[in-house]
């Protein structure tokens, strides 16, 4: 509820941190009048706000189409636990056109993925412009998503391509905690390059496995304790039934699935420290088409 109510106060005015929010609240609301005014409006908010954090609430079925076609991008935002953008998308939810407002969610989703999840800059500047965007956004300065694209606010916490690339050829991500979001992610890779598929109904696979045995180990060599989580070292496919299986044998199989990112696989002679890097450097440059406000 406190969430609720600062991200409904933080979309009007200057940010408040939680601990300000009710003594701000005070200086706001000073009369009946007032406070009958401000629990009307946040009555009309709370829906909103309760459908943005939950992408599967039924409150989206009574909407139109033209709003239901943001929740792909709600479900990348809310999978990777990123509370930010809210302050952002009551007001643009109240203000633009559904249309707008799809995309103004699509540019933040984007963002998100960049700033927070890849690069892991600074959550406490991206609030205070994304603070800055919402109150021109409930001012009415801003109307429409290309307002919010073009915006100093936007560009300043957008990442470059290079920035961007940078952070992802290297990245890791612990897998056994995140498989899900390592799912979502590389499936994304996957659609963006023409292959169809729901991360739900995935399997995460290790080409190196997570726990080599002598055989992996001897073949290769040093480094193998330092790809287990990075990236380029997993694939997407439909079941696991490879486990242990040699590099060879795994190739076989990847050669039969629709996966690009298997099959990329595929051209490697060896699966080397060397080759997940070159495999990685391929995957970055797919993520910066994939995920890019232009």
């Amino acid at each position: 509820m406190s969430d609720f109510v600062r991200y409904h106060y933080n979309a009007h005015r200057k940010m408040v941190t939680k601990k300000e929010l009710f003594s701000s609240m005070r200086k706001v609301v000073t009369t009946p009048q007032e406070a009958y005014a401000y629990l009307k409006e946040l009555i009309e908010f709370a829906p909103i706000y309760a459908s943005l954090i939950n992408p599967s609430d039924s409150w989206w079925g009574e909407q139109s189409q033209e709003y239901r076609d943001s929740l792909k991008f709600l479900v990348g935002i809310r999978l990777f636990n990123i509370k930010q953008p809210l302050a952002v998308l009551l007001p643009a939810f109240k203000h633009f056109t559904p249309e707008e407002f799809v995309k103004t969610v699509k540019y933040l989703y984007v963002l998100s993925i960049r700033y927070n999840v890849i690069c892991h800059l600074s959550p406490s500047e991206q609030e205070s412009l994304y603070n800055q965007i919402a109150i021109k956004i409930s001012g009415k300065e801003y109307k429409r998503a290309s307002h919010v694209k073009n915006s100093e606010e936007f560009k300043r916490l957008y990442p470059n391509d290079d920035t961007f690339f940078n952070a992802f050829e290297f990245h890791r991500m612990p897998s056994r905690q995140t498989a899900k979001k390592i799912r979502f992610l590389l499936a994304e890779i996957e659609n963006y390059l023409g292959f169809h598929c729901d991360f739900n109904k995935t399997t995460l696979e290790h080409i190196c496995p997570y726990n080599p045995e002598k055989q992996w180990v001897d073949s290769f060599g040093e480094g193998i304790n330092d790809v287990k989580d990075r990236l380029g070292n997993m694939l997407l496919l439909d079941k696991d039934e490879l486990k242990r299986a040699t590099f060879e044998q795994k190739k076989h199989a990847y050669s039969k699935a629709q996966y690009h990112l298997a099959q990329k696989v595929t051209e490697y002679e060896k699966w080397t420290l060397d080759t997940v890097n070159e495999q990685q450097k391929w995957m970055a440059e797919q993520a910066v088409q994939t995920w890019r406000v232009d």
